[in-house]
């Protein structure tokens, strides 16, 4: 499930606060919190986009890998739910969307 991010003026600073409450997130919240936004799906909403940014970098700095695909700074990318194994997040079997 993709999106096409057409970045704002703001983005880079709400991205940021974004970013700041999610890195108050345990492992657990962060899968839990990108599961429910793989399961909704993209609505079109800048303000979601903008949380699946920040959303991405939390799991770059949790995980050092992230479910979320972002091509050339504007196309987002949800790839599949995902589960926590440990200290590290899989995909769930079938899940992966190529």
């Amino acid at each position: 499930m993709e999106h096409l991010f057409l970045q704002r003026v703001g983005d880079r600073e709400q991205i940021l606060a974004f970013l700041s409450e999610l890195k108050e997130c345990s492992p657990t919240e962060l899968v839990d919190r990108y599961n429910s936004t793989f399961k909704l799906g993209f609505v079109g909403s800048h303000a979601q986009a903008q949380k699946v940014i920040a959303l991405h970098h939390a799991f770059m700095a949790q995980f050092n890998a992230s479910p979320i695909s972002i091509t050339n700074n504007s196309l987002l990318r949800l790839t599949g739910s995902i589960a926590l194994h440990g200290n590290e997040w899989k995909y769930c079997t079938d899940s992966k969307s190529e």
